[in-house]
């Protein structure tokens, strides 16, 4: 089961990867071309970053919530899936 969220979630990452691509190229659908976890959540996102004291996290947070386009955390996620997917069917 975990392998095959893993993979459902590379092909979404690419299908999006792919939109937003197509989208830079036209320039047009501009919340497609920059799409990150802040736009999707943003209030819950402020909350959590405006929480945080230590600079070191807040930075890593902010870098992973608001400058990394959700294609590349869907792939990233995807491929972790993946990988502890084929651990656990080892088994």
């Amino acid at each position: 089961m975990t392998s095959k969220l893993g993979i459902f979630s590379i092909i979404a990452g690419l299908v999006l990867g792919l939109f937003a691509l197509l989208a830079k190229f036209m320039d047009s659908a501009v919340f497609i071309s920059t799409m990150t976890l802040s736009s999707l959540f943003e209030g819950i996102i402020d909350n959590i970053l405006d929480r945080i004291s230590n600079d070191t996290i807040y930075n890593a947070l902010h870098s992973f919530f608001c400058e990394i386009h959700l294609t590349w955390i869907l792939i990233g996620s995807g491929v972790i899936l993946l990988i502890i997917g084929n651990f656990i069917d080892k088994k």
